[in-house]
């Protein structure tokens, strides 16, 4: 519950039985957005779903927009942060062990945070703040990957090497995202697990074409 405390949408609690309570308006929520999706879900709604009267969660947030946008930094920090300790310090034998990594790392959040994802990359929501966090976030991802793969690129010059890292992580990105949106029947139907392999594949072929 950490990140929640210090999160810029949140007032930060500063007793135990508020940050007690912060953990259940969090999961509550959570529980609620799954459910009812992005522009369903009420206050009201939340306060039930946590056991705590509606008053308790002003206390914390401003409403629910400031809701959402603190559990969407918190996946999306959760994420880029699986992704640095998967990619960040090892010494990947080539350029597909690299991409292949990072779409298995993607698979794995998305699998775990599936509900969740569905809603936060929706394209029903029009929130400005809401979508900001979320390309701040794959900014960060794609910083994170250019750093791992960059150095089994170095025959090729600096704008075509950011260009095909970029094209690489929109290849492999892209699908796994889709299966989160819930909006292509075809990746509907594979396991996260194949869907990273398919993905992996898409993007390495890519690159191989690329250099």
């Amino acid at each position: 519950m950490d990140s929640y405390e210090l999160s810029p949408f949140v007032r930060r609690p500063l007793q135990e039985r508020s940050r007690i309570a912060l953990a259940r308006i969090i999961a509550g929520a959570s529980e609620v957005l799954v459910r009812e999706g992005h522009d369903s879900f009420s206050m009201a709604d939340i306060a039930a779903a946590a056991g705590l009267p509606v008053g308790n969660i002003y206390r914390r947030f401003k409403g629910k927009d400031s809701i959402v946008q603190a559990i969407s930094l918190d996946t999306f920090t959760r994420l880029e942060a699986i992704i640095r300790d998967r990619l960040q310090g090892h010494r990947f034998a080539s350029a597909s062990a690299v991409v292949t990594e990072l779409a298995a790392a993607m698979a794995v959040m998305s699998e775990q945070n599936e509900g969740l994802f569905r809603v936060l990359l929706s394209y029903q929501i029009t929130s400005a703040d809401l979508r900001g966090i979320v390309l701040a976030g794959r900014r960060r991802l794609v910083s994170i990957y250019k750093d791992a793969l960059s150095g089994f690129l170095q025959d090729l010059p600096e704008p075509r090497r950011d260009l095909v890292i970029g094209m690489s992580y929109q290849i492999g990105a892209s699908a796994i995202v889709s299966k989160s949106r819930g909006d292509d029947p075809t990746l509907i139907e594979l396991s996260w697990s194949d869907l990273a392999q398919e993905a992996a594949k898409a993007a390495n072929a890519y690159l191989n074409d690329a250099r």
